[in-house]
């Protein structure tokens, strides 16, 4: 099973995929005869760019001026930093890349195919992930403009983009999901075994977890992948730089995803959850409470027995409470967290079918996650994943998973109900 691990340094390995800079034709060099003396030619202006970053100046050497890290600085391991006057111009061209960076994607051309490059276009208009809340121009814009610079970054991609065109088509790309999954997975390992050391390694860190996040939500056995990477994402969210303003995640910090949502919410009349299934999900919840659990899934419990007391009437408090759902295992320790997604956990399955469950009885909530968002929601297999636990778990515990498996066999409109679907005119089953 793949793994975001950090507690397990391995063996650092070098992910330099910059390529060299071109010779000028004032290298270049010929044995031929000396040239006739000749008048002296009159010193032409200045031409040397001065469009280089600031690591590249106080070296003397040539700089590729990429955005938003050079080559040099990449290889370097150097903060790479650039005058503010070429900072905003950059800015205000955000979708105009530098010749040299289109070099660069032009020189390796072996690496990626057609078939990949379609992925790649299917990413950035339709598949991309929906969070951070409210920033899809972190993915249209921001992370393409460096993704070719990390493996596992664009595996990842196109990881989540063949899942993704799967799903709503019949173009039979399931196989390169899976092979564009295996090795992305492996060099986001390789990479967590050392420190990032720059800015845009560390978001690209977090935005290869997301990716293979969302895309192991398509996966029909993809539930203990789906919680490792989601563990992954908050184990790698803890690296305070990460969260600093220049970082391309920043709006993912936890007071400003939950203020922004807090404030769609309290707006929205869009929010009221199904009276009879929070009753439905409060009595399972209920009969759950006698099994012998250990004290972090009491604790996890807890957190959905809150969620679902606070939907009745606080739907701003049920989604504060339900976040907890995903960030709580993620403070387990390591030992804690094998176990809870270990498939022969009886007590940890009947509680994550719960938790599936609740998170499809509180869609009119989660919804709102998706105000704004251009891309396109595809069919996932989570709901699918319950009927799995149903028949993983042994016989005296099958009642405890009833109620989340009649919820996994509802029709999408049952969450939404029809006044929303007329307001989101959205696709089904998208969760």
């Amino acid at each position: 099973m793949p793994s975001l691990s950090m507690l397990s340094p391995q063996d650092p390995s070098m992910l330099d995929s910059s390529s060299s800079d071109s010779p000028t034709l004032s290298d270049c060099r010929t044995d031929s005869a000396p040239p006739l003396p000749r008048k002296p030619i009159p010193r032409k202006g200045h031409t040397k760019s001065r469009r280089g970053c600031f690591n590249c100046k106080r070296r003397r050497i040539k700089c590729n001026e990429r955005h938003p890290e050079c080559n040099h600085c990449i290889k370097a391991g150097l903060q790479c930093d650039y005058p503010a006057n070429i900072i905003q111009a950059t800015q205000r061209s955000p979708t105009s890349p530098h010749p040299q960076e289109v070099g660069n994607l032009r020189s390796t051309p072996g690496m990626f195919s057609m078939a990949d490059m379609r992925l790649f276009h299917h990413f950035l208009i339709t598949a991309y992930p929906h969070l951070p809340v409210g920033a899809d121009k972190i993915w249209i814009t921001v992370i393409p403009s460096f993704a070719h610079n990390y493996e596992y970054l664009i595996h990842s991609i196109l990881a989540l983009a063949a899942s993704h065109l799967d799903a709503v088509s019949n173009s039979g790309v399931a196989e390169q999901a899976i092979q564009h999954r295996i090795l992305a997975v492996k060099s986001l390992n390789e990479a967590l075994s050392v420190p990032p050391k720059t800015r845009c390694e560390r978001d690209a860190r977090m935005a290869a977890a997301l990716a293979l996040a969302f895309q192991s939500s398509h996966l029909q056995d993809g539930m203990a992948e789906f919680l490792t990477m989601v563990r992954g994402c908050n184990l790698i969210a803890g690296d305070e730089a990460l969260m600093n303003p220049d970082s391309a995640f920043h709006a993912f910090r936890e007071d400003g995803h939950l203020q922004t949502m807090r404030s769609r919410i309290g707006t929205s009349q869009l929010n009221c959850v199904n009276r009879e299934d929070l009753d439905h999900a409060a009595m399972s919840l209920r009969d759950v409470e006698v099994l012998n659990m250990s004290d972090w899934e009491r604790m996890y419990w807890e957190i959905l027995v809150r969620t679902v007391d606070n939907a009745y009437e606080r739907p701003v408090e049920a989604y504060t409470t339900f976040v907890l759902l995903y960030n709580t295992p993620s403070r387990w320790t390591h030992d804690e967290f094998q176990a809870f997604i270990d498939p022969n956990n009886s007590v940890a399955q009947v509680l994550l079918a719960h938790f599936i469950a609740v998170q499809a009885i509180l869609t009119p909530i989660l919804y709102l996650e998706r105000v704004g968002f251009q891309g396109v929601d595809a069919p996932t297999a989570v709901l699918s994943w319950i009927e799995g636990i149903y028949r993983n778990v042994p016989h005296h515990l099958r009642h405890h998973v009833e109620w989340p498996r009649q919820v996994s066999r509802y029709p999408f409109m049952r969450f939404l109900g029809q006044r929303q679907m007329d307001y989101f005119d959205e696709d089904p089953l998208l969760i």
